[in-house]
């Protein structure tokens, strides 16, 4: 079970992790601890183990010399961590088919449905989100499932500000809709084939946009 925020620290990096997803706060943006001590209102000690965990989430860079940084992901990044991705997600949609029941798929086809109805770009991470997690969730492997979600975040501030990611083309609708039948059908084999070709698209995207974010930044 993924454990809720329970602490100072945890609560303000729950807080930096969404304004990282949302692209309040981009890549290469030095994070001042006073600063965010004043925002949060918060002492340095739990600032200081929030911006610790989100370095070992892979979101931003601690060094010596700049302290905390929001990391810029690299071509070699979005290789390895979609690669990842498509071995851990391809892996719990495939155990998960085994143990789907109606309600489960019943809630997925109404999260599909109101993603395609989503007019916002936040509106339509979450509901993308939400459905992916919910196919995945019957496999019961929670630290597989944490792991899946930990990968997600160090790429969801592309998602999520990339409007042709979800909102401008209907081919992600088309391969949720064709996961959510196999899943129907309890094809297990054809559900991770096609999450993992899912994924392919997205890191296509993804990894454009890295290009072009690098490409911008260099001297």
């Amino acid at each position: 079970m993924e454990r809720k925020p329970d602490s100072t620290a945890d609560a303000v990096a729950a807080s930096l992790r969404e304004l990282i997803a949302i692209g309040e706060v981009v890549d290469g943006t030095r994070l001042v601890e006073r600063e965010l001590a004043d925002r949060f209102a918060v002492s340095r000690i739990p600032l200081r183990e929030a911006l610790q965990k989100l370095e070992s989430e892979g979101l931003i860079e601690i060094n010596r010399n700049r302290g905390a940084v929001v990391r810029t992901l690299t071509p070699i990044d979005v290789e390895e961590i979609y690669s990842l991705r498509m071995l851990l997600e391809g892996d719990a949609i495939y155990r998960a088919v085994k143990h789907m029941d109606d309600e489960t798929l019943a809630r997925v086809e109404l999260v599909h449905r109101l993603l395609g109805e989503a007019k916002t770009r936040e509106k339509q991470g979450e509901l993308n989100r939400e459905f992916h997690e919910l196919l995945y969730a019957p496999c019961g492997n929670a630290r597989q499932l944490k792991s899946i979600r930990d990968l997600r975040s160090q790429v969801e501030r592309y998602e999520r500000l990339q409007s042709t990611l979800l909102a401008d083309t209907k081919a992600f609708q088309h391969e949720h809709a064709e996961i959510l039948k196999a899943c129907a059908d309890g094809n297990a084999r054809a559900a991770r084939s096609m999450t993992v070709e899912h994924l392919a698209s997205a890191k296509r995207i993804v990894a454009k946009l890295t290009k072009k974010a690098l490409t911008r930044g260099s001297p």
